[in-house]
């Protein structure tokens, strides 16, 4: 009976858009990292970096870094050519995550 009622209170309501609760680009994205992929994506960023969300994704064993969404404090952008952007696959190698290789591909922007 009470979902029937639950039911029946939800139709008629509509979704409402819902903010972000972090803005786009921020430095909180990095630091959910491993310290030797943070130390890596610094070292391209001396002045600060900042990610957007899609930055970096995961998979069980790899984390794939999408440099369109890396930016510098100091205004610098992404590493980009020709409309392909860095791509840095890290694999998890006993505790630690290593470079396994680096290419350019399409930009998702």
């Amino acid at each position: 009976m009470s979902l029937a009622l639950l039911c029946l209170c939800t139709v008629g309501q509509t979704a409402s858009a819902q903010t972000p609760k972090d803005s786009l680009w921020n430095s909180y994205h990095l630091t959910q990292l491993p310290s030797e992929i943070q130390r890596a994506v610094a070292a391209r960023c001396p002045a600060g970096p900042v990610a957007g969300h899609y930055f970096a994704t995961y998979t069980p064993a790899t984390i794939v870094l999408h440099y369109e969404y890396l930016g510098c404090r100091n205004g610098a952008t992404a590493v980009c050519r020709d409309g392909q952007c860095l791509r840095q696959v890290y694999r998890d190698v006993g505790g630690h995550f290593r470079l396994e290789r680096s290419f350019f591909a399409a930009a998702y922007q």
